[in-house]
């Protein structure tokens, strides 16, 4: 595997995120605002709705956010535009668990089994986000990335809303190292979300990102008990070894990939951005993964105890059928996708 190295952050989060935040503002759903991020918030009754919920049985049904298919959209003009780079950086667990080393693990765009444990980096940091559609229970995969609150997931934009409906998904919850049915960290729940307004209003899969703020449980915010990956933004295109996580479950749609969506899977090559044509303001890397995988992290920079930064998400895939459909798509993490993780992380 190619030789990894830590970045590190140059550059206060605050006075980055002010510079690029400034004037554009956060609408909520239906504002006529379409130029910053787009919110949801929980409101008191949903939220003593989803504290009282079957947990355990909402994990066992639920089935995995189908993947979208080959989506490129119309990213508006702001979103290819590119603003100061930044990056704030990994947290370690303020717990007593240790971060192992992988070895030995080469370039595979298979989609196979992660291989450390769920207590490990970066499993700790990553989990399954649960959340209740008009059609049932699904799950994407999401990320705890540091932030002022402490309480910040980075996610993909169709785990969050429908952009047809403009309907948010409800009754949210986390469970960060899930492997099996359960989490042994425990459950967090959403208390507001955020995705970009290309997404909201475009469907754009350029900016197919949101960010969850969840609400502190018995154990407080969930950064002190699982740690938190990096963020970075308005960085280098293309080029980069990535390691891209999911819980993806078996889908007809692209046969010859199986997956139970049980159990952490991972690809790992070297991402290619486009600049124009159907996918501008995305890139790809060669994966397997399925639905599920929806919203995870796209890991680059990571130092030996897998600590990194994320910048992109599983967004969706190629063609079914199609040479393309080994293809993973993500949303090039820009001044959009900046301005959503601006407004969560300071909620």
């Amino acid at each position: 595997m190619p030789a990894r190295r830590l970045l590190v952050s140059t550059v206060t989060a605050t006075a980055a995120l002010a510079s690029i935040a400034a004037g554009a503002s956060t609408a909520s759903a239906g504002s006529a605002d379409r130029t910053g991020p787009v919110t949801h918030k929980v409101s008191a009754a949903e939220h003593a709705a989803t504290a009282r919920l079957d947990i355990a049985s909402i994990v066992k049904s639920a089935k995995p956010m189908p993947m979208p298919t080959a989506k490129g959209g119309a990213p508006s003009q702001s979103s290819l535009e590119r603003g100061a780079e930044f990056k704030v950086g990994p947290v370690a667990p303020q717990s007593s668990a240790t971060s192992k080393i992988v070895n030995g693990v080469a370039d595979s765009y298979a989609g196979s089994l992660w291989p450390l444990g769920r207590n490990a980096n970066p499993n700790r940091q990553v989990g399954k986000y649960y959340f209740q559609t008009p059609g049932g229970w699904s799950w994407c995969t999401a990320t705890v990335v540091t932030a002022a609150n402490k309480s910040t997931l980075i996610t993909a934009g169709h785990c969050v809303v429908n952009p047809s409906t403009k309907g948010w998904y409800t009754n949210s919850f986390f469970q960060p190292g899930y492997q099996y049915g359960a989490s042994t960290m425990g459950t967090w729940y959403g208390r507001q979300m955020w995705t970009t307004s290309g997404y909201y209003y475009n469907a754009a899969y350029a900016d197919d990102m949101a960010a969850v703020a969840l609400s502190t449980n018995a154990k407080g915010a969930i950064q002190n008990t699982t740690g938190s990956q990096g963020i970075w933004f308005n960085g280098p295109a293309g080029g980069l070894m990535r390691t891209a996580l999911g819980y993806p479950k078996t889908d007809s749609r692209w046969p010859g990939y199986t997956a139970n969506g049980e159990d952490a899977r991972y690809c790992q090559w070297t991402n290619t951005y486009y600049s124009s044509g159907t996918w501008a303001g995305q890139e790809y890397l060669p994966c397997y993964m399925t639905g599920g995988a929806s919203g995870g992290p796209h890991l680059s920079w990571v130092n030996s105890s897998w600590m990194g930064y994320v910048n992109s998400v599983n967004s969706n895939k190629g063609g079914i059928g199609s040479s393309w459909r080994h293809v993973m798509f993500g949303p090039y993490f820009g001044n959009a996708e900046a301005a959503v993780y601006n407004a969560a992380q300071g909620a």
